[in-house]
């Protein structure tokens, strides 16, 4: 068989990708094949010659291949030109553009990010800024994936955008040029309290290694860090070298960091660090949650097995499976599940058992039956569950009343108008009760009503009493706790005024300074990074839970 260039990815379903089969070297499964293929051939050929009304071949095709695929799992799919964008994006890291991202709200296209350096940012757009057209097409018709590959083109070419922004009473034209953009894994490093070093890593993209290994190193350089928080919380995954590369930072030089293990046993591979760490004895923490998967699962597991790093967090996604990108000409590519990974334990992280469906649904493993592996120094880990963290925190969830607003983009909003009425805000900007009194107002001006779910079930409990002929005094107990509820419902803007005051610092920060002094601000209100901090800085509450004794 001829030798192919192959990229391999660990992902959650980042984008779909493409089909292939495998010809075992034996006559029958060989004349299996064979005959499948001239059956399906035959099959398509007539219902695109013969059937009462034409049909695409295209899409004929496309459909086939992706119902024959989704048999399999959803990492295995098929990729033609029109989608590989996302692909060649993890595996460069770069695209042509001007460095905005965006995103559609209530029907309209809306500058949700500005990346530093780049012509968006030189030229002045801002997050919260409305995109009208693209050079002469209005894209208040467009799906947004039309929209961003319109702003996005070849290095050196301009595009130009008619911009609506909140403060200004007409819309206004910018010419952008686009060039290479490299956008950063690394989306924040600094240092938080007791001079420790807190990374993001959003992707693991090509060079994301490097990204982590400079925002270390510059880290480093500033002071002696006591502590290293690496936070892979919703970070999807990526590149198995990058991961591999990732983990070398912090482990000893010849450590087993993770094994691949596929159907020839030929190919099963050992990645061993062969460098030595940059930061090898500064005690850690891993950050994860339930978007944690693949690439972010390889470093978690790595440094848990080596007992290297407190993971703290919940429980990972649980993806230990490696897919490889195949090319099969016409520029369509096939992503294809080749090999399971294996942790240094000998855990293979895998929750969804795919292959073996049962009621129409993936088997997954229940936590009684989870098999039970050991840490370099004996502390239990288990297969087929994804990461359970050694210290479990849980995220903060908003409450309902918060959740309302968040969803209807009140936050963001505001903040965008906040942005348009002042010049600055203070170097210690917080969202104290001036600006807690303007979010009030405005929440007035733009009607917001919150409605419980408590209330909506009461409502709905008065509304079946009157339909099922229930007696008058039920439905006057019914409406009495409903009068109660909305009563109570008054003071829940003050209840919540700690959150909205944290959320609106947050995005104002975001406006004024950008995303890195977003993130930044708010990792003081971050329960999960404080539990971090806290067990770095308890030695001996550090060397318990890693089951050091001294």
């Amino acid at each position: 068989m001829r030798r192919r260039n192959v990229v391999i990815l660990l992902t959650i379903l980042l984008i779909t990708t493409s089909i292939g089969f495998v010809i075992v070297r034996d006559s029958d499964s060989f004349f299996q094949v064979r005959r499948s293929i001239d059956l399906f051939g035959a099959v398509y050929k007539d219902v695109i010659a013969d059937y009462v009304d034409p049909v695409s071949p295209n899409q004929m095709m496309r459909k086939g291949i992706d119902a024959m695929l989704a048999s399999l799992d959803p990492y295995t799919v098929y990729m033609d030109k029109a989608n590989s964008g996302e692909i060649n994006l993890l595996t460069t890291g770069k695209y042509g553009g001007i460095g905005v991202s965006i995103a559609a709200t209530e029907g309209k296209v809306i500058i949700t990010g500005i990346f530093d350096g780049y012509s968006a940012q030189r030229q002045g757009l801002r997050i919260g800024d409305q995109i009208l057209k693209i050079d002469t097409v209005n894209v208040s018709s467009l799906k947004i994936d039309d929209v961003s590959n319109m702003i996005r083109g070849e290095a050196g070419t301009e595009v130009t955008l008619t911009i609506k922004r909140k403060g200004e009473e007409k819309p206004f034209k910018v010419v952008l040029v686009r060039s290479e953009v490299r956008l950063n894994a690394v989306s924040y490093y600094g240092i938080v309290d007791s001079n420790i070093a807190v990374i993001k890593l959003d992707e693991f993209s090509r060079g994301s290694d490097e990204e982590v290994r400079n925002a270390l190193t510059d880290l480093m350089s500033r002071t002696s860090i006591k502590g290293i928080i690496l936070d892979l919380r919703n970070n999807p995954g990526g590149l198995l070298e990058d991961a591999v590369n990732i983990a070398e930072l912090f482990v000893p030089k010849g450590s087993l960091i993770v094994m691949t293990k596929g159907r020839d046993p030929s190919s099963d591979r050992k990645y061993i660090s062969d460098k030595d760490p940059l930061a090898p004895n500064v005690p850690m923490a891993v950050l994860v949650n339930g978007n944690s998967a693949s690439a972010s699962e390889i470093v978690t597991g790595c440094l848990q097995d080596l007992d290297r790093a407190v993971v703290v967090g919940d429980t990972s996604f649980g993806k230990g499976l490696v897919q490889t990108i195949l090319p099969l000409g016409y520029d369509a590519q096939l992503k294809i599940t080749t090999a399971k990974y294996y942790t240094p334990s000998g855990r293979c992280i895998q929750k969804i058992h795919y292959g073996m469906e049962r009621d129409g649904e993936n088997p997954i493993l229940p936590d009684s039956l989870r098999k039970e592996f050991h840490t370099l120094d004996g502390r239990p880990v288990y297969a087929s569950g994804g990461i359970t963290p050694d210290s479990t925190v849980l995220e903060q969830v908003p409450s309902n009343y918060v959740l309302q607003l968040l969803r209807g983009g009140y936050f963001f909003n505001f903040a965008t108008d906040f942005r348009a009425d002042h010049d600055s805000i203070p170097a210690s900007f917080s969202a104290g009760k001036a600006v807690l009194q303007e979010f009030r107002d405005y929440l007035r001006k733009h009607d917001f009503t919150y409605i419980s779910r408590l209330a909506e079930i009461i409502g709905d409990a008065h509304n079946l009493a009157e339909q099922s002929n229930y007696s008058s005094a039920i439905d006057r107990e019914i409406v009495a706790v409903s009068d109660k509820i909305r009563k109570d419902d008054v003071g829940l803007y003050e209840k919540n005024a700690k959150e909205i005051s944290e959320l609106l610092t947050t995005e104002i920060i975001g406006r004024f300074r950008g995303n890195s002094a977003q993130t930044k601000a708010s990792l003081k209100y971050d329960n999960q990074v404080g539990v971090a901090e806290s067990i770095i800085k308890n030695q001996s509450l550090y060397d318990q839970m890693l089951g050091f004794t001294h």
